[in-house]
């Protein structure tokens, strides 16, 4: 039997060990491996000592469920990141897709004891687009028509029950799971103003009725209504024993969309695209120069959570004022 190469050891054993730090608690290594590659526990074990080595084949079946930052893995260039992302341009099902993988993976994050997602928004965070069943199927809708050019969505005006009602389910199931997750979030006073935008875009297109257009915004404003109350006892969710949501508001523009997620050892970075997409990588020193500048927003933003009442209130006023605004000047509109 010809020896192994040293190198390749090495590069085998850096592989096992980030394997290792992906696996949710109470996942053993070995028999996650012989589950995925469909070999015996024995055979599993003498891959993790390096004894036989991992064929190009094992390793993309392995990275196919668990993306390991390959670059990370087997190279040493600081300058040279892989990222992973879901096509979704003009396709219904890989739309699908999407939304499920972002539902499986907040299902993952909450199978870890230590987590956490930082957001800075630059926009209001998607999750809160499924606030309701009623925002998730308009921004869903809005999403396929408007930002994907799904063919079947482009000469259709809105309407309750035009979005698959799976996919709403899956939406609002990953509002759900956000709502478990500990997170920061460091907004801007526009970060508000997206959704108010392409609902009155959509009603002036007559996309959408006058009707529909009221309806969405009330939710709207349900949804901040929600979010005052998290912010001013510091938690997602009332029955959460510590700090679970921390709010500041920056002065700083932010430019983008971006989290950063922590999950036991591994930590995450999804840098926005394309509106709704999400480049994502898990390579070492990319997420940690993400890491240092959220810290930097976060040091030069004003905490408006569980403290900082006066801001608090400025902040929320202003969301209040801007979608009241739209509410009536939608309202004050004749139709003929």
């Amino acid at each position: 039997m010809p020896k192994t190469d040293k190198t390749n050891l090495q590069v085998q054993s850096r592989f096992i060990s980030r394997f290792r730090e992906l696996l949710p608690p109470g996942h053993g290594l070995a028999e996650e491996i012989a589950d995925v590659l469909k070999v015996s526990i024995d055979s599993a074990y003498r891959r993790i000592r390096c004894e036989t080595e991992l064929t190009i084949e094992e390793i993309f079946k392995i990275n196919k469920k668990y993306p390991i930052s390959l670059d990370e893995i087997f190279s040493n260039q600081s300058d040279t990141v892989t990222f992973s992302y879901t096509k979704l341009t003009d396709s219904a099902v890989n739309f699908e897709t999407y939304l499920t993988r972002l539902f499986v993976h907040l299902q993952t994050v909450n199978k870890f004891e230590n987590k956490k997602l930082y957001y800075v928004a630059e926009e209001v965070p998607m999750f809160y687009s499924f606030f309701s069943k009623k925002l998730s199927e308009f921004k869903l809708f809005y999403w396929q028509r408007s930002v994907l050019n799904i063919e079947q969505y482009q000469k259709t005006k809105f309407e309750w029950g035009i979005v698959p009602q799976n996919l709403i389910d899956i939406a609002y199931g990953s509002y759900q799971e956000y709502l478990k997750i500990p997170s920061v979030e460091i907004w801007t006073d526009e970060t508000i103003l997206t959704v108010i935008k392409q609902v009155s875009f959509y009603f002036e297109s007559g996309i959408i009725t006058k009707v529909h257009a009221l309806e969405l915004l009330s939710e709207y404003r349900a949804m901040v209504d929600m979010l005052q109350k998290n912010a001013e006892i510091g938690r997602k969710n009332i029955s959460d024993k510590h700090e679970t949501y921390f709010l500041y508001d920056s002065d700083v523009v932010l430019g983008t969309n971006c989290i950063y997620a922590i999950m036991g050892d591994s930590k995450y970075s999804y840098i926005s695209f394309n509106s709704i997409n999400s480049l994502t990588t898990n390579n070492h020193e990319f997420c940690e120069e993400t890491e240092h500048w959220m810290r930097n927003l976060e040091r030069k933003s004003t905490l408006i959570s569980n403290v900082g009442e006066k801001q608090r209130y400025k902040f929320f006023s202003l969301m209040y004022k801007n979608i009241d605004g739209c509410i009536e000047k939608i309202s004050a509109v004749q139709l003929e």
